[in-house]
């Protein structure tokens, strides 16, 4: 008996992507699942359309405040019944082997949890794109998130008794909690990887993290500096790449505020030179050019 999937859906306002997002978990040919939908106090008409679909498996949470979104993701993860936890943001949708394709993994009690390689969909391009062009890694690849991070949540499964260990998603983030989550787990959980583009990652223009470059700069900085203390070997190890990734934050959300010499310096200094020329280019723009090309 292949076991139970536990589906988290969040959803804030999510009307106009609901309906693809839910079909796709229906049209499953992996069968045994339920849909935990969290509704973070919508005020369109989510649960109208929601209840249009007579389906047992669903299960409809609403909330009467707007909990910030990890908050949102723990709240339905202590709702769900199954040993193993998929999530599929609103505005994402699956193809109908998602899940079939992992089924005989889901009985090998050697993997902790599961991802899937991505289709980015582009609303206002409408095309789509590889996410990730090179073999995931399977195993402990903590190494590998360290140094180019590619993970998207929604091609995430993961055993229950991961997210319980480590006390769910860390609640004081807003953007990075699913980063910050896979970090913790991948330096000792082992990881099976599956190449295909079985996901449909929505880019549109009211993505959250697409919005929010000084938060998540922010958060990064503030999980850096966590890491620093805490100082492990892991962090050790690959403090190069963390501090890299955090220089490119710093930098980017600085593009979109002011033009210093401080971040002219910071620029130079970027060792990847496809990037540094890019940032050279939109530092010599002027700010509302950049801001244009933000949208």
């Amino acid at each position: 008996m292949y076991p139970l999937i536990s589906v988290i859906v969040n959803c804030h306002n999510g009307a106009k992507y609901l309906k693809t997002c839910i079909k796709s978990i229906l049209n499953q040919k992996y069968k045994n699942f339920e849909i935990i939908f969290f509704d973070n106090c919508s005020t369109d008409n989510s649960k109208e359309l929601i209840n249009q679909f007579k389906d047992s498996r669903i299960k409809y949470h609403f909330s009467k405040k707007k909990l910030p979104l990890y908050k949102a993701r723990n709240r339905a993860i202590k709702k769900s019944s199954g040993p193993l936890i998929a999530f599929l943001d609103v505005d994402d949708w699956w193809d109908p082997k998602y899940l079939s394709s992992k089924k005989n993994f889901f009985i090998d009690k050697s993997h902790d949890y599961f991802y899937t390689n991505i289709s980015i969909y582009h609303e206002k391009k409408n095309n789509f794109i590889k996410y990730n062009k090179f073999d995931l890694p399977s195993g402990i690849i903590f190494d590998n998130l360290a140094k180019n991070y590619f993970i998207i949540i929604s091609g995430l499964i993961i055993k229950k008794k991961i997210l319980e260990k480590e006390k769910f998603f860390n609640e004081k983030y807003n953007i990075i909690g699913d980063y910050d989550l896979l970090m913790r787990i991948s330096k000792y959980a082992n990881a099976k990887s599956f190449n295909e583009t079985l996901i449909f990652y929505r880019v549109h223009n009211n993505n959250f993290s697409k919005l929010n470059n000084k938060m998540y700069y922010y958060e990064y900085k503030d999980w850096y500096n966590r890491q620093k203390k805490i100082n492990d070997d892991n962090f050790k190890k690959n403090k190069g790449s963390f501090l890299l990734q955090l220089n490119k934050l710093e930098i980017i959300y600085y593009l979109y505020q002011a033009r210093t010499f401080k971040l002219l310096i910071k620029i130079i200094k970027v060792p990847n030179f496809t990037s540094k020329l890019k940032y050279l280019f939109a530092f010599m723009l002027p700010i509302k050019i950049v801001n244009y090309f933000r949208k």
